[in-house]
């Protein structure tokens, strides 16, 4: 006859084993499910564009349009979305700043048709904006319940930041 510890023993083995089971059968389910989304992203306005002491900075906004809704399963947790702006200068071979960001946790809210996002400014430390092309891309994380986090850039527009400093535009 076994003791009471050895039967809770053999029974907490057995519950772990089933978790490490499900938690693998869930993490290789994650490959039948896309991960590819349509997104349109395009800059609305460029807000200021100015110079001080020895950098560059910029305030602009962009227009986003994504459906998102694909990417939520059973295994989504949430989406983090951001929007990158990448350039090249001289000092630079490639410079990349975050524009927008947001959480996504719902797939109710997964549909966006925003105009005007605005959240974070660019700034140059080397003075390298002026006249330089700017390309916008939208990049997703998808944050798994369990499994691996990944990572996607999807959808990119340019344009190219004016030869003169402006002061704000409204």
């Amino acid at each position: 006859m076994h003791s009471l510890s050895q039967r809770a023993n053999t029974i907490v083995c057995f519950g772990g084993i089933v978790l490490v089971g499900v938690l693998l059968l869930n993490v290789l389910s994650r490959a039948f499910f896309s991960d590819h989304v349509d997104v349109d992203i395009k800059l609305n306005e460029i807000h200021r564009f100015n110079t001080q002491r020895n950098f560059e900075y910029s305030f602009i906004s962009i227009d986003l349009d994504a459906n998102l809704e694909p990417l939520f399963n059973w295994n989504t947790k949430m989406l983090f979305l951001y929007v990158t702006a990448e350039y090249r200068t001289k000092q630079n071979v490639l410079s990349q700043v975050v524009v927008w960001d947001h959480i996504l946790t719902e797939k109710s809210k997964a549909n966006i048709h925003e105009k005007r996002l605005s959240k974070y400014p660019i700034i140059d430390q080397g003075l390298g904006l002026k006249n330089n092309t700017i390309k916008l891309t939208f990049n997703y994380n998808v944050v798994p319940i369990s499994g691996i986090l990944t990572r996607h850039q999807v959808g990119s527009s340019e344009f190219k930041f004016p030869s003169n400093y402006m002061k704000e535009v409204y």
